[in-house]
């Protein structure tokens, strides 16, 4: 039965690309592959787009199993039509606190917009997520039909409605309002896979307080839609966050999240918890942090702390300092002395010292980062705080990520990560693209930038972090080109005509190999003569250290 599925998955795959092939006069060709302990995966992609299509077909193994799939998407006028594997984002909009759900279907679906309604159907079939970075797989589990509706009322009243009719039904209706600038709440409820699910949400911001809350009533087993494997965590019951900026050298904040979390491979979930409060203060030149948290999950619970002071020397020295203690209900108390120092050599070369004192023994690490245009090189250790090794929920790790750029756009790629049971895993890939001369459309009807002509209009703005320092290397993604800033945290883009174009922040691709979350911009950039338009600001903040995730590494 195993292998007469593989043949028919093969099969679709190859009746897909033939006929597919014959409409590709692409632009750019792009083939992907490697493997990855963090996806139990091995395997490629190769992929192509033009003018009014993408396409893609990929293959390989996920966990000794053989996956395979192909996606073809066309726009034509008004009209996107998509055939094979797509990944549908299912986020509502009252999931303020995580908004990377999605699921995978396999058939045939439309994208458009009607009397003023947007409207994505998909028939076809749900399937488990086996996709990964390196290529697309999927396994055809239940027949499904998708029906997606979103609608502005109002200016500030949108209504929205998630179907998935399969063996089990999910149907979610939800509105958003927004009565005044940075401010949102929204109302959801329905079913999910059979199981109730009601939710109410408050985001709001303001240069003092940030306030994020949500309360979700949902069925013990709720899940958006019933895969045999479902991967990600679904929040339940009260979840709030509330950061207080009284003044620019001072913030505080606190929150309680909880989680209805996927127990192994397999249907069933599990209540689960964190709480925690934290303070933050910058006197004389110096920052300190303190942070407490409380997390339960399967009955144990841990009370741990985190102490930080940090402070720079001669704007190119940076010295770090935490104490890390762990107070689990199932173990004895532990606790850990982490120093770092870091040195900037150059703009584009700097190396860090670790000195870890822990159960009375001392250990001394190194790392450091590359930025140049041959490779990209970051080496780092952080601290991650993962509630479901509960005898010892601080995991400390060293993150790596390189990036060799080779000759005719080919590049190698390797990092490491936290897997959410805390273990530390990797991927390695290599891409390699090909671009011929041509142009792609824009969502108003002009050229975009894949084409590398010299214009008189310019596109222009700067990535930096909260405290105004810029980032070098951040991922920008204008339309589909992909972009990288300077040593100054500074982009340029030129074109022959001024155009409105998307602007997408790639948070997980910065050159210096941390991971970013958007703190502010736009979703549009546009081009102007001279100094016609002003400067674009993006600011983002790097996450990763010490992150109180419920088994999701950020």
């Amino acid at each position: 039965m195993g292998g007469m599925r593989s043949r028919t998955r093969i099969s679709w795959m190859v009746l897909l690309i033939a006929a597919v092939v014959p409409h590709l006069e692409a632009q750019v060709f792009e083939v992907n592959g490697g493997s990855s302990s963090l996806y139990q995966a091995q395997g490629g992609t190769l992929s192509a787009r033009g003018s009014s299509f993408d396409a893609s077909m990929g293959a390989g193994i996920v966990a000794g199993k053989f996956v395979g799939g192909a996606n073809f998407t066309k726009m034509e006028g008004r009209y996107t039509y998509v055939f094979g594997d797509d990944y549908v984002r299912f986020v509502l909009p009252t999931d303020i606190f995580d908004s990377s759900h999605y699921l995978i279907a396999l058939g045939a679906g439309m994208k458009t917009k009607v009397l003023d309604t947007d409207v994505f159907a998909f028939g076809g079939a749900t399937s488990s997520d086996f996709n990964s970075p390196l290529f697309e797989g999927v396994r055809a589990e239940s027949p499904a039909g998708i029906l997606f509706l979103k609608k502005q009322i109002m200016p500030d009243l949108q209504a929205s409605s998630k179907m998935v009719f399969s063996r089990q039904t999910t149907a979610i209706q939800s509105l958003e309002w927004a009565p005044a600038d940075k401010l949102n709440l929204a109302v959801s409820g329905g079913v999910g896979a059979n199981q109730p699910y009601a939710a109410a949400s408050l985001d709001f911001k303001r240069p003092w307080i940030d306030l994020k809350s949500a309360y979700i009533e949902a069925g013990s087993q709720f899940h958006r839609v019933a895969v045999e494997t479902p991967l990600l965590s679904e929040p339940n019951r009260e979840n709030v966050e509330v950061t207080l900026r009284p003044s620019q050298y001072f913030s505080f904040s606190g929150g309680r999240q909880n989680f209805l979390s996927p127990l192994g491979n397999s249907q069933s979930s599990v209540q689960s918890s964190i709480d925690q409060v934290s303070g933050n203060a910058r006197v004389a030149g110096t920052g300190f942090s303190a942070s407490l948290y409380h997390s339960t999950y399967l009955g144990n619970w841990n009370n741990a702390t985190a102490y930080t002071a940090d402070r720079g020397f001669f704007s190119r020295v940076h010295t770090t300092a935490s104490y890390l203690e762990s107070r689990p209900s199932d173990g004895p108390k532990s606790g850990a002395f982490i120093s770092t120092f870091e040195e900037v050599l150059s703009p584009r070369l700097n190396v860090i010292e670790m000195v870890n004192r822990s159960q009375g023994q001392t250990t001394v690490s190194f790392g450091g980062g590359l930025l140049s245009n041959l490779a990209s090189i970051t080496a780092e250790y952080q601290t991650y705080y993962v509630p479901e090794r509960n005898a010892s929920p601080f995991e400390q790790a060293l993150i790596m990520d390189v990036q060799l750029h080779l000759f005719h756009g080919i590049t190698l790629h390797g990092a490491t990560f936290v897997a959410p049971d805390g273990s530390l895993r990797y991927t390695a890939d290599t891409q390699a693209m090909m671009a011929r001369q041509g142009v792609f459309g824009s969502s108003d009807g002009g050229e975009t930038l894949a084409r590398g002509d010299i214009g008189s209009y310019l596109l222009r703005g700067s990535v930096v972090d909260p405290d105004g320092r810029p980032v070098a290397g951040a991922a920008l993604m204008i339309d589909k080109l992909l972009i990288f800033t300077n040593d100054n945290g500074e982009f340029f883009v030129r074109e022959r005509k001024a155009h409105v174009h998307v602007l997408k922040v790639l948070g997980d691709q910065f050159l210096n190999g941390g991971s970013y979350k958007v703190v502010s911009a736009p979703s549009t950039i546009r081009s102007g003569s001279g100094n016609g338009e002003p400067p674009t600001v993006v600011v983002v903040q790097r996450v990763g250290q010490i992150v109180p995730s419920l088994g999701k590494s950020e």
